[in-house]
Protein backbone atom coordinates (compact mmCIF):
# COMPACT_ATOMS: atom_id res chain seq x y z
CA UNK A 1 0.00 0.00 0.00
CA UNK A 2 1.40 3.20 -1.01
CA UNK A 3 1.16 6.29 1.85
CA UNK A 4 0.42 9.83 -0.08
CA UNK A 5 2.62 12.18 1.38
CA UNK A 6 -0.03 13.68 3.58
CA UNK A 7 -0.12 10.87 5.48
CA UNK A 8 3.37 10.11 5.23
CA UNK A 9 3.80 12.98 7.61
CA UNK A 10 1.18 12.31 9.75
CA UNK A 11 2.58 8.66 10.49
CA UNK A 12 6.15 10.43 10.81
CA UNK A 13 4.79 13.08 13.39
CA UNK A 14 2.51 10.65 15.34
CA UNK A 15 5.55 8.73 15.66
CA UNK A 16 7.89 11.28 16.90
CA UNK A 17 5.02 11.83 19.61
CA UNK A 18 5.34 8.38 20.93
CA UNK A 19 7.52 8.31 24.54
CA UNK A 20 10.23 5.46 23.16
CA UNK A 21 10.80 7.92 20.52
CA UNK A 22 11.24 10.93 22.63
CA UNK A 23 13.17 8.60 24.99
CA UNK A 24 15.57 7.69 22.35
CA UNK A 25 15.63 11.35 21.08
CA UNK A 26 16.85 12.47 24.67
CA UNK A 27 19.74 9.66 25.10
CA UNK A 28 21.26 10.97 21.15
CA UNK A 29 21.18 14.47 21.92
CA UNK A 30 23.27 14.28 25.44
CA UNK A 31 25.96 12.57 23.68
CA UNK A 32 29.21 14.58 23.92
CA UNK A 33 29.89 13.76 20.06
CA UNK A 34 26.23 15.55 19.59
CA UNK A 35 26.74 17.94 21.96
CA UNK A 36 29.76 19.26 20.57
CA UNK A 37 28.13 19.18 17.11
CA UNK A 38 24.94 21.28 18.05
CA UNK A 39 27.71 24.24 19.56
CA UNK A 40 29.85 24.30 16.82
CA UNK A 41 26.52 24.70 14.41
CA UNK A 42 25.02 27.35 16.74
CA UNK A 43 28.69 29.28 16.60
CA UNK A 44 28.28 29.77 12.75
CA UNK A 45 28.00 33.27 12.41
CA UNK A 46 25.65 32.95 9.78
CA UNK A 47 23.24 30.24 11.89
CA UNK A 48 23.46 33.20 14.65
CA UNK A 49 22.35 35.86 12.29
CA UNK A 50 19.26 33.64 11.23
CA UNK A 51 18.75 32.29 15.04
CA UNK A 52 18.11 35.95 15.79
CA UNK A 53 16.05 36.88 12.96
CA UNK A 54 13.74 33.94 13.82
CA UNK A 55 13.62 34.83 17.30
CA UNK A 56 12.99 38.28 16.95
CA UNK A 57 9.80 37.71 14.67
CA UNK A 58 6.63 39.28 16.63
CA UNK A 59 5.02 36.00 16.70
CA UNK A 60 7.85 33.94 17.61
CA UNK A 61 8.69 36.61 20.78
CA UNK A 62 5.04 36.32 22.19
CA UNK A 63 5.15 32.40 22.07
CA UNK A 64 8.63 32.49 24.06
CA UNK A 65 7.23 34.88 26.01
CA UNK A 66 4.29 32.82 27.56
CA UNK A 67 6.21 29.51 27.56
CA UNK A 68 8.47 31.02 30.05
CA UNK A 69 5.14 32.26 31.74
CA UNK A 70 4.01 28.99 31.93
CA UNK A 71 7.31 27.29 32.67
CA UNK A 72 8.33 30.10 35.69
CA UNK A 73 4.94 29.30 37.20
CA UNK A 74 4.72 26.05 37.48
CA UNK A 75 6.91 24.56 40.45
CA UNK A 76 10.01 23.03 39.02
CA UNK A 77 10.56 26.43 37.22
CA UNK A 78 10.07 28.44 40.69
CA UNK A 79 12.67 25.98 41.83
CA UNK A 80 14.97 26.12 39.50
CA UNK A 81 14.99 29.71 39.40
CA UNK A 82 15.54 30.27 43.27
CA UNK A 83 18.57 27.80 43.16
CA UNK A 84 19.75 30.35 40.47
CA UNK A 85 19.10 33.35 42.05
CA UNK A 86 21.35 31.73 45.06
CA UNK A 87 24.40 31.22 43.04
CA UNK A 88 27.41 33.61 43.40
CA UNK A 89 27.44 34.48 40.00
CA UNK A 90 23.94 35.69 39.74
CA UNK A 91 24.62 37.70 42.80
CA UNK A 92 27.76 39.42 42.02
CA UNK A 93 26.06 40.27 38.56
CA UNK A 94 23.07 41.56 40.36
CA UNK A 95 25.15 44.04 42.43
CA UNK A 96 27.28 44.99 39.94
CA UNK A 97 23.84 45.79 37.95
CA UNK A 98 22.48 47.54 40.95
CA UNK A 99 25.55 49.81 41.35
CA UNK A 100 25.24 51.84 38.10
CA UNK A 101 24.40 55.12 37.67
CA UNK A 102 21.82 53.96 35.18
CA UNK A 103 19.87 51.47 37.26
CA UNK A 104 19.97 54.06 40.57
CA UNK A 105 18.55 56.90 38.29
CA UNK A 106 15.67 54.42 36.54
CA UNK A 107 14.64 53.01 40.65
CA UNK A 108 14.54 56.48 41.36
CA UNK A 109 11.77 57.62 38.99
CA UNK A 110 9.80 54.13 39.42
CA UNK A 111 9.76 55.01 42.96
CA UNK A 112 8.39 58.02 43.02
CA UNK A 113 5.51 56.30 40.43
CA UNK A 114 1.87 56.18 41.80
CA UNK A 115 1.97 52.66 40.60
CA UNK A 116 4.78 51.72 42.56
CA UNK A 117 3.56 53.19 45.57
CA UNK A 118 0.29 51.30 45.56
CA UNK A 119 1.80 48.16 44.61
CA UNK A 120 4.48 48.54 47.45
CA UNK A 121 2.03 49.66 49.70
CA UNK A 122 -0.32 45.98 49.42
CA UNK A 123 3.01 44.69 49.26
CA UNK A 124 4.27 45.04 52.85
CA UNK A 125 0.82 45.40 54.00
CA UNK A 126 0.52 41.67 52.95
CA UNK A 127 4.35 40.42 54.39
CA UNK A 128 3.48 42.54 57.63
CA UNK A 129 0.28 39.63 57.94
CA UNK A 130 1.61 36.86 57.37
CA UNK A 131 2.35 34.84 61.01
CA UNK A 132 6.03 34.90 60.68
CA UNK A 133 6.41 38.28 59.89
CA UNK A 134 4.95 39.25 63.14
CA UNK A 135 6.70 36.18 65.57
CA UNK A 136 9.62 38.16 63.83
CA UNK A 137 8.54 41.49 65.05
CA UNK A 138 7.09 40.13 68.42
CA UNK A 139 10.54 38.51 68.96
CA UNK A 140 12.95 41.89 68.09
CA UNK A 141 10.30 43.76 70.55
CA UNK A 142 11.02 41.05 73.13
CA UNK A 143 14.83 41.38 72.72
CA UNK A 144 15.02 45.56 72.50
CA UNK A 145 12.68 45.47 75.35
CA UNK A 146 15.21 42.92 77.45
CA UNK A 147 17.99 44.66 76.19
CA UNK A 148 16.97 47.68 78.03
CA UNK A 149 15.75 46.51 80.95
CA UNK A 150 19.63 45.31 81.45
CA UNK A 151 20.89 49.19 80.79
CA UNK A 152 18.07 50.39 83.08
CA UNK A 153 19.50 48.03 85.96
CA UNK A 154 22.75 48.26 85.82
CA UNK A 155 22.77 51.82 86.13
CA UNK A 156 20.20 51.88 89.19
CA UNK A 157 22.02 49.51 90.75
CA UNK A 158 25.52 51.87 90.46
CA UNK A 159 23.93 54.90 91.56
CA UNK A 160 20.68 54.03 93.42
CA UNK A 161 21.68 50.72 94.97
CA UNK A 162 18.51 49.52 93.88
CA UNK A 163 17.12 45.66 92.63
CA UNK A 164 14.87 47.01 90.23
CA UNK A 165 15.34 50.21 87.19
CA UNK A 166 14.17 52.90 88.97
CA UNK A 167 14.60 57.23 88.64
CA UNK A 168 17.93 58.60 90.39
CA UNK A 169 16.13 61.89 91.05
CA UNK A 170 12.88 61.11 92.74
CA UNK A 171 12.99 56.80 92.76
CA UNK A 172 10.25 56.14 90.36
CA UNK A 173 9.95 52.65 89.98
CA UNK A 174 6.08 51.91 88.67
CA UNK A 175 6.84 51.27 85.16
CA UNK A 176 10.28 50.74 83.38
CA UNK A 177 7.95 52.71 80.47
CA UNK A 178 8.73 55.61 82.59
CA UNK A 179 12.31 55.86 82.84
CA UNK A 180 14.83 57.01 80.33
CA UNK A 181 18.53 56.64 80.14
CA UNK A 182 20.28 60.54 80.54
CA UNK A 183 23.11 62.13 79.56
CA UNK A 184 24.44 63.42 82.90
CA UNK A 185 26.80 66.23 81.34
CA UNK A 186 24.23 66.50 78.17
CA UNK A 187 24.65 64.58 74.46
CA UNK A 188 26.15 67.05 72.90
CA UNK A 189 28.65 67.85 75.33
CA UNK A 190 29.65 64.53 76.09
CA UNK A 191 31.22 64.64 72.31
CA UNK A 192 34.48 66.37 74.12
CA UNK A 193 35.08 64.12 77.18
CA UNK A 194 38.15 62.13 75.35
CA UNK A 195 37.42 59.07 77.61
CA UNK A 196 34.13 58.45 75.91
CA UNK A 197 35.07 59.46 72.84
CA UNK A 198 38.29 57.39 72.78
CA UNK A 199 35.85 54.34 73.23
CA UNK A 200 33.70 54.79 70.56
CA UNK A 201 31.11 57.52 72.21
CA UNK A 202 28.73 60.12 69.62
CA UNK A 203 25.93 61.70 70.59
CA UNK A 204 24.67 60.37 67.15
CA UNK A 205 23.55 56.91 68.91
CA UNK A 206 20.13 57.16 69.88
CA UNK A 207 18.08 54.67 71.22
CA UNK A 208 18.50 50.85 71.02
CA UNK A 209 22.18 52.07 68.91
CA UNK A 210 22.82 53.69 72.32
CA UNK A 211 21.88 50.75 74.21
CA UNK A 212 23.80 48.34 72.33
CA UNK A 213 26.74 50.50 72.46
CA UNK A 214 26.81 50.68 76.44
CA UNK A 215 26.31 47.07 76.80
CA UNK A 216 28.88 45.98 74.68
CA UNK A 217 31.23 48.66 76.67
CA UNK A 218 29.77 47.29 79.82
CA UNK A 219 28.07 50.13 81.36
CA UNK A 220 30.46 53.43 80.71
CA UNK A 221 30.31 56.19 82.95
CA UNK A 222 28.80 59.12 82.19
CA UNK A 223 24.93 57.70 81.92
CA UNK A 224 22.23 57.57 84.53
CA UNK A 225 18.30 56.74 85.00
CA UNK A 226 15.85 59.73 85.09
CA UNK A 227 12.36 59.07 84.69
CA UNK A 228 10.88 61.16 82.00
CA UNK A 229 9.32 63.92 84.24
CA UNK A 230 12.90 64.62 86.08
CA UNK A 231 14.92 63.86 82.44
CA UNK A 232 12.24 66.67 81.20
CA UNK A 233 12.62 69.03 83.31
CA UNK A 234 16.41 68.71 83.77
CA UNK A 235 16.56 69.76 79.86
CA UNK A 236 14.33 72.41 80.40
CA UNK A 237 15.41 74.34 83.64
CA UNK A 238 19.11 72.76 83.49
CA UNK A 239 18.13 71.12 87.09
CA UNK A 240 15.36 69.26 88.31
CA UNK A 241 13.09 70.59 90.67
CA UNK A 242 13.79 67.63 92.62
CA UNK A 243 16.70 68.49 93.20
CA UNK A 244 16.31 71.92 93.81
CA UNK A 245 14.16 71.19 96.81
CA UNK A 246 16.24 69.01 98.03
CA UNK A 247 19.36 71.47 97.91
CA UNK A 248 16.99 74.03 99.80
CA UNK A 249 15.98 71.40 102.27
CA UNK A 250 18.91 70.88 103.23
CA UNK A 251 20.79 73.99 103.93
CA UNK A 252 17.44 74.70 105.77
CA UNK A 253 18.07 71.61 108.14
CA UNK A 254 21.93 73.56 108.41
CA UNK A 255 20.70 76.61 109.39
CA UNK A 256 18.08 74.85 111.98
CA UNK A 257 21.18 72.52 113.50
CA UNK A 258 23.45 75.71 113.13
CA UNK A 259 20.64 77.98 115.26
CA UNK A 260 20.33 74.65 117.51
CA UNK A 261 23.71 74.19 118.88
CA UNK A 262 24.05 78.59 119.21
Amino acid sequence: MVLTEEERKARDKARRQTPAYKAKEKARDQRPERIAKKKASRDKPENKIKAKTRRDKPENKKKKKLQNQKYNSSIEGKKKDKARRRTPEYIAKEKARKSTPEYKAYMKKHRSTTEFKAKDRITRKKRESTPEFKAKQDGEKLLKSMRRAMVLLGYSQRHSNSKVPCCRCCGENSFVEFLDIDHIAGRYKMDSIPELVKIGYSSLLKDYRLIDWILEKDFPEGFQILCKNCNGAKGLYGVCPHETARKEETFAMMEEQSSFEV
